[in-house]
């Protein structure tokens, strides 16, 4: 059984206006709920075998933040891909994975990761917040996730975290 998991990155700043889009940093709220999301993360045993994560500035530091207690870190591949990437081009990514892999954690921005989430899992999903965190099950195939059997685990989102 795989099991997918889709992050969207942590609240990022805009305090300076000057900053293209692709660097702004995450904001005091971002990087607490990322911290938040990491103890979540190891409380619950979770693993990654692999990360695929966009490059920009908020999505590394998402992970950076999310990864930093585990040992070993798990392979983390940045891709440009992913960088605003449509739901549509997070899906082909994700079925060109190795099947020897069970657990890939996608790190990415909306509107893509909402969309991804709601067409694989056929599931209505009102908002899909910064450093929501999805668990998406029930299939063995990564080539198979469109196959429209997928189940939504569980949404995690920054709200929740801070009562758990």
């Amino acid at each position: 059984m795989k099991n997918l998991f889709l992050l969207r990155h942590a609240k990022s700043s805009w305090d300076n206006a000057a900053l293209r889009d692709f660097d702004r940093p995450l904001s005091k709220r971002g990087i607490s709920n990322a911290i938040l999301l990491s103890e979540y993360i190891q409380k619950h045993s979770i693993s990654f075998d692999l990360v695929l994560c966009s490059p920009s500035e908020r999505t590394q530091s998402t992970l950076d933040l999310i990864l930093n207690p585990f040992h070993p870190i798990p392979v983390s591949v940045l891709k440009e891909s992913i960088y605003h990437a449509s739901a549509s081009s997070l899906s082909q990514l994700i079925k060109e994975q190795d099947d020897e892999m069970s657990n890939l954690l996608v790190i990415g921005h909306n509107p893509g990761m909402h969309i991804l989430t709601e067409s694989l899992t056929n599931e209505s999903i009102v908002k899909f917040p910064t450093c929501a965190f999805a668990k998406i099950t029930n299939f063995n195939h990564w080539k198979d996730i469109d196959a429209g059997i997928l189940n939504l685990e569980s949404l995690i989102t920054p709200k929740e975290l801070k009562h758990d």
